[in-house]
């Protein structure tokens, strides 16, 4: 993982090293019990589903996360840009991680 443009909320950091090391359970503790994810047309809801999200589109996919930038996005949210490249369907794709934080930890993510 590159830095981030300017210094990001710890629990997005956390979020970005968790998921670019595998680790489903470090990924999980960085969301509220009620926290839900969007991605792919698909919302998760709750820490063992969003786990389960990760480990399943980890175990069909193999590819790097490169951040390119980051910028708070309003209150209590943070805006991640990032490229990703491996062996799903097109190779590359440049996504935005869109967080809303309570707490110090994730309610909601939004992947675009």
């Amino acid at each position: 993982m590159e830095r981030m443009l300017q210094t990001p909320p710890a629990v997005v950091e956390r979020f970005i090293n968790a998921a670019d090391n595998r680790d489903f359970d470090a990924i999980a503790a960085c969301f509220t019990d009620d926290a839900t994810v969007e991605d792919e047309n698909r919302t998760h809801r709750g820490r063992r589903r969003i786990r389960a999200w990760q480990q399943e589109g980890r175990s069909r996919w193999d590819y790097t996360i490169v951040v390119i930038g980051g910028e708070p996005a309003g209150i209590s949210e943070y805006r991640v840009m990032a490229h990703l490249s491996g062996n799903f369907p097109g190779g590359e794709a440049d996504v935005e991680y869109r967080f809303s934080l309570r707490e110090g930890l994730i309610s909601h993510l939004r992947i675009n």
